[in-house]
């Protein structure tokens, strides 16, 4: 928690009093942060989004836009089905599996 917080991966789940919430899940939303982050370094800024995210849940505005757009740009994901991204559920650990695949390219 400590590295991902120096690296600047995470800022936390509250900045007053600084948290981490290690047990609260983790959304889709937040998710695409995460891995962008990890994969681009602390400073990486996504593009603006324009005028749509690709995804019919995920408007222009919405607080992790940007990083969902790139995320789906980058092939890391495709979504959730019937053309959005879901991104307040929760992601699971086969799901988090298969997006650490594709954001490092393991094998």
């Amino acid at each position: 928690i400590e590295a991902l917080y120096a690296d600047g991966i995470t800022s936390g789940c509250d900045v007053n009093p600084l948290r981490y919430c290690p047990d609260a899940p983790v959304t889709r939303a937040q998710m695409a942060i995460f891995l962008l982050r990890a994969k681009h370094g602390k400073t990486y800024t996504p593009p603006p989004v324009g005028s749509s995210t690709g995804f019919g849940d995920v408007a222009p505005t919405d607080f992790a836009a940007e990083w969902i757009k790139q995320l789906a740009a980058e092939g890391i994901t495709s979504g959730c089905g019937g053309g959005n991204y879901c991104p307040g559920q929760a992601v699971t650990r086969a799901r988090m599996a298969t997006f650490l695949v594709k954001t490092f390219g393991l094998p």
